[in-house]
């Protein structure tokens, strides 16, 4: 029971400090962008970039891909038919005290042929784990949430490229047709700094090798943050304006920068449809995975409001393979069909009707676990209950409502 009577001058102490912190950000977002406009792009800048890297090897900062970093890119060309694929996943993680251990994936799709004048086409993919094998790691202890998203992420990423070969297959393997095959989220696999075990490595292999079909088939893969908290551009603008002298781990560290977003940087800089300039993530599973296998991924920020008020721009970071990005005309198409499909949600409009179809609600948990518990006891004759802890709590909340 939470009351909430027992936090009224906490409650007034937060709201003071964030109208302060908001203040403070703002005066170093509009810093900021004085250092991106005076920024040059040049020979010293990617020096100073390989010596961060080379300062403090997990430095997730940004590498610019073109020729000014203030770059405000209103899109030209634009595709009349095309198909927009729209994936997203959700999951039940193992429970200790339910009745039957498991875990499930549930992958939810949506392929809509644009200016086609047909139905999109849904679908959703659940999956059971239950085995050993699925269920252990190789020390034998109960695979965690964050092993569970991995998993979650794969089964996303390998049910874009057999959409997206389905796809082409429907246009006969003509290449015209754009295809951009969309995930929520960033398109890289989130890997953390630490050293990995041999299964998450293989995981990121098979990751990698979904980007290759889709690209084999001439589809784009996207990945999509709606709310992004990345600080990526803002990092790079606090190395390029340090000595080269004084790039060392500390003051890399140190930047005065640290509390900014990218968002932040460029909500007074972009007007509605307009883009950043693209870059790269310098994180290391970026630079050394996806890029030695091809598939480096780049980004560039786009402000998908409809409004020229820079209190109401909405900026959101689009995530695309290098390869993508050497055609002007294709990322203008790319550009396009995303602000075309948030209009009126400001979120594709693909990723909505994907996370409806994806999600599993606890009443669908409960039903599950009851159709389980009643299958495995016509087999063993006994039926499987939730833990003594969990019926507890079950009871009380029930007589606490």
């Amino acid at each position: 029971m939470l009351e909430l009577r027992k936090l009224l001058d906490k409650v007034d102490q937060m709201s003071q400090d964030v109208a302060d912190r908001q203040q403070l950000y703002g005066d170093l977002a509009q810093e900021a962008r004085a250092v991106l406009a005076d920024t040059r792009v040049d020979e010293e800048l990617h020096a100073k970039i390989t010596a961060a890297i080379t300062a403090e090897s997990t430095w997730r900062g940004a590498r610019p891909l073109e020729g000014a970093l203030d770059r405000r890119i209103n899109p030209q060309a634009r595709a009349a038919n095309f198909s927009l694929i729209g994936v997203d996943g959700s999951q039940i993680y193992p429970d200790r005290h339910g009745p039957v251990l498991y875990y499930l994936l549930n992958i939810g799709s949506i392929v809509m042929r644009v200016g086609s004048g047909q139905a999109p086409v849904t679908d959703t993919r659940p999956e059971l784990y239950y085995s050993e094998a699925d269920l252990y790691d190789q020390n034998l202890n109960l695979v965690n949430n964050e092993w569970v998203n991995g998993r979650r992420e794969l089964a996303e990423m390998r049910a874009l490229a057999d959409l997206a070969q389905a796809e082409r297959l429907y246009y006969a393997g003509d290449l015209e047709p754009m295809i951009l095959a969309m995930k929520d989220g960033q398109l890289t696999m989130w890997m953390g700094e630490r050293a990995q075990s041999a299964e998450k490595k293989q995981q990121l292999v098979r990751y990698i090798a979904c980007l290759h079909d889709i690209q084999q088939v001439g589809a784009v893969p996207i990945g999509f943050v709606g709310r992004p908290r990345s600080a990526n551009v803002v990092r790079l603008l606090w190395v390029a304006r340090l000595p080269q002298s004084e790039i060392t781990r500390e003051r890399v560290n140190s930047s005065k920068y640290r509390a900014l977003t990218d968002r932040a940087l460029f909500s007074a800089l972009l007007g509605p449809n307009q883009r950043s300039a693209l870059f790269a993530s310098t994180g290391r599973v970026n630079r050394e995975d996806f890029a030695q296998a091809g598939q480096r991924i780049c980004f560039f920020y786009l402000n998908i409001a409809r409004s020229n008020d820079p209190a109401a721009a909405r900026i959101v970071r689009v995530d695309l393979p290098e390869w993508a990005t050497q055609s002007p005309a294709l990322i203008d198409k790319i550009q396009n069909a995303i602000y075309d499909d948030c209009e009126g949600t400001h979120f594709p409009y693909v990723l909505v009707r994907a996370d409806e179809l994806a999600v599993v609600s606890q009443q669908e948990k409960r039903n599950l676990d009851s159709m389980l518990a009643v299958s495995i006891s016509q087999i063993t004759g006994h039926m499987p209950l939730d833990s003594a802890k969990a019926m507890a709590k079950s009871q009380s909340r029930h007589y606490a409502t």
